[in-house]
């Protein structure tokens, strides 16, 4: 988190650091010299920058050609690990970008020439201390994997453990602090030359990527996230993720068993029977996804490997997605009204989790566009032929065009179904993801709808309605002495008399309705410590269950007539 606390408060104070400047201008040069000359020109910065632009070509057509993905991963490439991050967080952003360019951005690898091992030696000694070879047996200082970010060097303990330890590249937090505020005030700028960029929140998709890039950067959070997958799948014979080493682990340095296994190209090579293997990918996936609502960002076939008897082995925990409860609700009436072809509840429920950007949205034309594409999904397709990541990542890229989008974790999530899909049809394409979901999909309305669930949602109203009850004597005199004082004035139309005793009739009706829901969560829960056996088909008193119905009747009432 140390990187995002580094970035300045204001974009365009950059352009004060000579540093910053430097870099500045080395980045808008990279992008002038593969074609994306128009671009830095509109941000109006060649005086401070000093970019030469001269045989630049300068149309926005050029931007826009067919081999703009090429170039713009050759751009990222060249211009080191924070934009290569950046590239492959734009591949989950189908409403940012054309499915060309992503598609090229999906294939950006993230590889360096490695670092010589003396420079990775003081990496260690100064995270692990002066004596930190003792702890090994031996160290192969030839890499086994070398990226942006850190490199990967395979090892044996003293006590006999195959261990691989990552390690991250000197010198990089300060460098990726400055690619940020530049990204930050390039965003800025780009938000204020065209009104399509600020629509799409463009300098909040960079402040996302800051804080997800902090977070890959410190090397504990992996660690964390692997601890979590550990606790999620524990007595999961078909999932194993590596053991960490906590006392050889630091934010820079991060100590994991050593896993090895084949890849899916290998294994289809070999002729073998894939649909099982497909079937523990799905099964892994959609667990991440709607049992536990945390999964892995970039599940692609380079971060899995297949081990003996059919187990996945995952690895390269550092991006993950979360989807707290009532977003895996919302998520929950999306799957139901595409599985039911409800195209006006696919909209409404889409809409649910968007978030707006500016103006007013309309929503007639959203849900027409929402319809218009469900129809081309959905329309006479059988299920198993569905490409729902295809279909998510369409409504998403059109959500932009009625100035909403979609929260990151979202977009990260429809990313993880498409990679999920695709490699799943290319090894076994008569597989049907929809069926293989259908279980997780019911485990999820169970949970939705248990009574430890449903116990939490009414407590939490019970809580808000207590507080309201609560704040009403304080604020009450206030409000008569400013009517007694004259400071509170109304204006009514004479038409509106009618209507503003039919709505002091409704809040008094509502006010009656809290007061006895409230009394009913209060005698319910004051019943559950009574020792009354747990009869109900909920899990709880008779007595209980049917003052929770009570006042669950009480707080729809409410919301209804809200």
């Amino acid at each position: 988190m140390s990187v995002l606390r580094t970035i300045v408060s204001s974009s365009r104070a950059l352009v004060t650091g000579a540093k910053d400047v430097a870099r500045f201008r080395e980045i808008a040069t990279v992008f002038v010299r593969h074609g994306f000359g128009w671009w830095v020109a509109q941000l109006k910065l060649r005086r401070e920058l000093q970019v030469e632009l001269a045989g630049a070509e300068l149309t926005r057509a050029a931007v826009g050609s067919a081999d703009t993905g090429k170039r713009l991963v050759a751009a990222f490439t060249q211009l080191g690990p924070t934009f290569v991050k950046l590239g492959q967080i734009l591949s989950t952003r189908p409403d940012l970008l054309s499915d060309a360019v992503i598609a090229e951005l999906t294939c950006l690898q993230d590889q360096v020439s490695p670092l010589p091992f003396e420079q990775i030696e003081g990496q260690l000694r100064s995270n692990l201390g002066p004596k930190w070879r003792e702890q090994f047996a031996e160290i192969d200082e030839t890499p086994l994997a070398s990226a942006s970010i850190a490199q990967v060097h395979r090892a044996v303990l003293k006590t006999g453990e195959r261990v691989v330890l990552k390690v991250q590249r000197p010198g990089l937090r300060p460098k990726i602090a400055s690619d940020l505020n530049i990204l930050l005030a390039t965003a800025a700028y780009v938000e204020e030359a065209f009104p399509e960029a600020a629509a799409m929140d463009l300098v909040g998709v960079i402040r996302g990527f800051a804080k997800s890039l902090a977070q890959e950067l410190d090397f504990c959070v992996e660690a964390r996230n692997i601890a979590r997958f550990h606790r999620n799948f524990a007595g999961d014979d078909k999932v194993r993720v590596p053991v960490v080493y906590d006392a050889l682990s630091t934010e820079e340095v991060l100590c994991m068993e050593f896993v090895e296994g084949r890849k899916f190209s290998e294994v289809l090579q070999s002729g073998e029977d894939t649909r099982p293997l497909v079937e523990v990918y799905f099964k892994t996936a959609y667990k991440m996804l709607f049992i536990d609502g945390f999964f892995h960002g970039d599940l692609h076939p380079g971060n899995v490997f297949v081990q003996e008897g059919g187990r996945l082995a995952i690895i390269d925990c550092g991006m993950v997605g979360r989807l707290s409860p009532s977003m895996k609700d919302k998520l929950i009436d999306i799957l139901w009204a595409v599985m039911s072809e409800d195209m006006e509840a696919l909209a409404r429920s889409f809409y649910a989790l968007a978030i707006p950007t500016a103006g007013k949205v309309d929503y007639a034309a959203f849900e027409a566009d929402v319809v218009e594409i469900a129809e081309r999904y959905l329309g006479g397709v059988p299920l198993s032929e569905l490409q729902i990541g295809e279909l998510f990542g369409e409504l998403v890229a059109g959500a932009t065009r009625h100035r909403v989008r979609m929260p990151t974790d979202f977009t990260m999530m429809f990313k993880a179904i498409l990679t999920t899909e695709g490699l799943a049809r290319s090894i076994a394409p008569d597989v049907d993801p929809l069926e293989l979901a259908r279980p997780f999909i019911s485990q999820m309305v169970q949970d939705r709808y248990s009574s430890e669930r449903i116990k939490q949602t009414l407590l939490a109203d019970f809580h808000l309605l207590s507080r309201a009850a609560h704040s009403l004597p304080q604020r009450l005199p206030a409000l008569l002495e400013d009517v007694q004082e004259g400071r509170l004035a109304v204006g009514l139309a004479p038409a509106s008399l009618a209507a503003l005793d039919k709505a002091a009739e409704r809040r008094m009706n509502q006010g009656v309705r809290a007061a006895l829901t409230i009394t009913c969560i209060a005698c319910g829960t004051y019943a559950l410590g009574l020792g009354l056996p747990a009869t109900s088909p909920l899990g709880i008193p008779w007595i209980s269950t049917l003052f929770y119905a009570a006042a669950a009747y009480g707080v729809i009432g409410l919301r209804w007539r809200s």
